[in-house]
């Protein structure tokens, strides 16, 4: 079964988002406790999330060759997605109260999709239109 799990590729990045979103949430969790604000979290977990998960999912997920247009497309992506989740984030923790450890686990599962089809879409792009 295992076997089967490593050629399925919605399995593959969901292993390398688990990875990501811990990543993420350990810098909001402890950013948030060491009294940064949101756009600090924001900029930290694009910058540290967003070179991570690129490195990952080129080579394991989609199994492509790492390049600049492609790291740029994917940091653009994620970098769209940044207001949903600062969205996300603040109206779970501040317009509803729940503190970080709840709200940063919350946002990430909301982002799960969004992500995966953003990340999809910036690697293989070049890919798909090449075969034609």
């Amino acid at each position: 079964m295992i076997r089967w799990l490593e050629r399925f590729e919605p399995a593959r990045y969901l292993g390398v988002g688990v990875t990501v979103a811990v990543t993420n949430n350990v810098i909001l969790i402890v950013g948030d406790w060491a009294g940064l604000g949101y756009g600090a979290l924001m900029t930290v977990t694009w910058m540290v999330g967003g070179t991570l998960g690129y490195w990952l999912h080129s080579s394991y997920t989609f199994r492509r060759d790492r390049g600049f247009a492609a790291y740029a497309r994917f940091m653009g992506g994620v970098a769209l997605g940044v207001p949903l989740a600062l969205a996300l984030l603040a109206g779970l923790k501040s317009g509803l109260g729940l503190p970080m450890w709840i709200a940063a686990p919350t946002a990430t599962v909301a982002m799960l999709i969004y992500n995966y089809l953003s990340a999809r879409l910036a690697i293989v792009w070049r890919h798909w239109f090449s075969a034609t």
